[in-house]
């Protein structure tokens, strides 16, 4: 994944490059993450097993499934791994969430003895958790669900007048478990639904042009894809992916330890709604921060942002609940606008303004200041001018929003 030792950097989107190649998941932590949960997924269907006649079907969600995971900023900090086990022939007329849960778990439990885990799985509010105590320090989320085709189509009714997009995510809509439901221990109530291949397939659209360039140029090498949905997530990447994982970095050297920090969800959907099919990071940056900041300054109270596989779902709902998540996330963007246009506006690819570095974290800016032929010194120094101004703008706190001047 990373650039070549004696590569030498000589431009602002090489350096960014470089910066997303020290803050991604190392390759042989993500085969092996996928490995897991491929694993977990051959045993929950393994001829003896209890729920093989369910039809039981693993897979990823999160960023492991839009291909935007980074490092935890912390040595011992912990990769959650988030996947999905879909019981195809599962029905909520013959099963309750908590007998989903517990049939589940059974199998879980099954499968920690059999690899001799030295942690017993979690029964978490809404889904199983296995710790991995090795080198690569994995919590695997395990999230339990059944087909919810028809609760999908129901609730979305007066959601959505687009009777075609409704029938589309309801193909890969599921119902999920959650202890605090008021029907969780109840079969036939209305369950918790959630959509997470749709998200990854919305997620896929709104880079279709970049993704489709890529498929050319993989087949042309004779890997014959024939959609862009056939592509593994970690098979390509794309400037809208590199872009939030910057993004994800910057939020978590902000709020570092903070509980009420930005969530992943909420930056990559704004993100993603921003995007417009730009071939460069420096240029998706440059497009997508503006945006994002008046999208975030435009909302009303309740804020609203709708999960685009399930647009009944809204992402910022505990904002209403804690307005420090609101606050958080409005002062986290204007700040992110602010340490990114601050790099990509001056003069110089290797010149890294004091807030842009601190961002990154001193660890990662000298591990890239090799390749752009400076010594580790002279990158440290940044630019008076551009720590003045980052000075300037967190004093003023929210009030400073010049998004004109860059558009």
């Amino acid at each position: 994944m990373n650039a070549p030792a004696g590569k030498k950097i000589t431009t602002k989107e090489e350096a960014l490059r470089a910066l997303v190649d020290e803050i991604s998941i190392p390759l042989s932590y993500d085969e092996k993450a996928r490995t897991r949960y491929r694993s977990i997924g051959e045993w929950l269907d393994r001829p003896a097993s209890t729920i093989h006649g369910l039809g039981p079907v693993i897979s990823s969600q999160g960023s492991f499934a839009l291909g935007t995971v980074i490092r935890p900023v912390g040595d011992g900090d912990a990769y959650d791994v988030d996947v999905v086990c879909s019981l195809k022939h599962g029905s909520k007329s013959k099963m309750s969430q908590e007998e989903l849960k517990q049939a589940v778990g059974v199998e879980i439990h099954a499968y920690a003895k059999a690899q001799n885990m030295s942690n017993e799985p979690d029964d978490a509010r809404r889904c199983w958790t296995l710790e991995y105590q090795d080198s690569a320090n994995f919590h695997m989320d395990i999230l339990p669900g059944i087909p919810a085709r028809d609760d999908f189509t129901t609730q979305m009714r007066g959601y959505s007048p687009d009777v075609g997009l409704v029938q589309r995510l309801s193909e890969t809509a599921i119902g999920i478990t959650d202890k605090k439901h008021p029907g969780y221990h109840f079969r036939g109530a209305e369950w918790l639904i959630s959509n997470p291949k749709g998200y990854a397939g919305w997620f896929r659209l709104r880079q279709e042009t970049v993704l489709e360039e890529a498929r050319l140029r993989m087949n042309a090498k004779g890997r014959a894809y024939a959609s862009v949905e056939d592509i593994p997530s970690y098979e390509v990447r794309t400037p809208l992916q590199d872009a939030i994982k910057l993004l994800k970095r910057h939020r978590d050297v902000m709020f570092d330890g903070d509980k009420h920090k930005p969530i992943s969800i909420i930056i990559t959907t704004i993100a993603a709604e921003a995007y417009q099919g730009e071939r460069t990071i420096s240029d998706t940056l440059k497009n997508i921060l503006p945006k994002m900041e008046r999208r975030i300054a435009a909302l009303g109270d309740p804020a609203v942002i709708s999960n685009p596989s399930y647009p009944r779902e809204n992402f910022a709902d505990k904002w209403g609940e804690v307005s420090e998540k609101r606050r958080n996330f409005e002062k986290w963007v204007s700040r992110a606008r602010q340490d990114f246009l601050s790099y990509l506006t001056v003069s110089r690819f290797n010149e890294f303004p004091e807030p842009f570095k601190a961002a990154m974290t001193e660890a990662t800016i000298r591990k890239v200041s090799p390749k752009l032929g400076l010594a580790a010194a002279m990158i440290a120094a940044g630019t008076t001018a551009a720590v003045a101004e980052a000075q300037k703008v967190e004093a003023e706190g929210n009030a400073t929003k010049p998004w004109l001047d860059i558009e």
